[in-house]
């Protein structure tokens, strides 16, 4: 029996995760038992960055798949190369493996990134490597899974534009977890890692870009907020800016850092600019900004 908590703490101090200390348990359990993770969560939680550490923890090389509407089959499971089988025929020489026979084949950590992206003929294509461990290549062969092998897919929340529907026989072939974004504590400690701010300066600095992304996903003109890469970003044009205790300097390193991150909400009328300002200016002056 694995000693889950163990494990929780050394991912988290080996590849510097902050938190996430009971979706990290699920994780491992999750692994532990065989089981094919999918993670949910909005842009920028942290989901690819648990999933490489899961993948370097257990010792299993990470090949990833980023999913769209143009996923095809052949670009997950591999494909023929034509000139190669006009000159060999059907053999091995004359065939490029996909991701998903890569992984199977040396026992890797496949990770499928917004696989709610994915068509769904091409989900398909997972069905029986997932539920059974097998991939069978026509007039090739058929692969069965070295024991290491897993697969780890994201999904985005299905409000997000260009999300698919789930297949129900997809969905049953793998554990769920949700990442929702992290306490406001724990932000700032993100912000101050990945950008190795320190002092007084850098604790105000971190704070302050945290509390900006936080009035962004409240904000009732915004569907969507920004993510903590919102904030990192902020903080290091801030930090570079020459004079963080300007509020000009604040809205234009606040416009530069969060125009792409946030989506407004139908029908608002006002620019991203005069919204994210008007953010900015309402935490400058809540925390006595001088």
């Amino acid at each position: 029996m694995v000693n889950v908590s163990e494990i929780v703490k050394e991912i988290q101090e080996n590849y510097k995760i902050i938190g996430r200390n009971d979706e990290l348990k699920k994780i491992v359990l999750a692994r532990s038992v065989g089981k094919n993770i999918l993670i949910e969560g909005e842009v920028g939680v942290g989901k690819t960055t648990i999933a490489k550490a899961i993948s370097s923890y257990f010792d299993t090389e990470f090949t990833r798949i980023d999913c769209s509407e143009e996923t095809l089959a052949h670009n997950l499971v591999g494909y023929w190369e034509p000139p190669l089988v006009i000159s060999k025929g059907y053999i091995e020489d004359s065939y490029t493996y996909g991701p998903l026979a890569t992984s199977m084949l040396k026992g890797g950590c496949l990770f499928i990134n917004e696989i709610n992206r994915m068509p769904e003929s091409t989900q398909n294509s997972l069905l029986t490597a997932l539920d059974e461990g097998i991939l069978e290549i026509p007039k090739l062969k058929t692969i069965t899974a070295n024991k290491n092998f897993f697969v780890i897919a994201t999904q985005n929340p299905s409000a997000h534009v260009g999300v698919t529907v789930l297949g129900e026989a997809l969905k049953d072939r793998f554990i769920w977890i949700r990442l929702e974004y992290q306490p406001p504590e724990e932000e700032v400690l993100i912000i101050k890692q990945e950008t190795k701010l320190n002092g007084k300066d850098g604790d105000n600095i971190a704070q302050l870009c945290q509390m900006i992304i936080q009035t962004s996903r409240d904000s009732t003109s915004i569907r969507r907020g920004s993510s903590i890469r919102g904030a990192i970003d902020l903080a290091q044009l801030i930090s570079n800016s020459g004079n963080e205790h300007s509020s000009q300097n604040w809205i234009d390193a606040a416009v530069m850092a969060l125009y792409n991150k946030i989506e407004l909400e139908d029908g608002v009328t006002r620019s991203k600019s005069e919204i994210i300002t008007e953010i900015v200016l309402s935490i400058l002056n809540k925390a006595d900004f001088q």
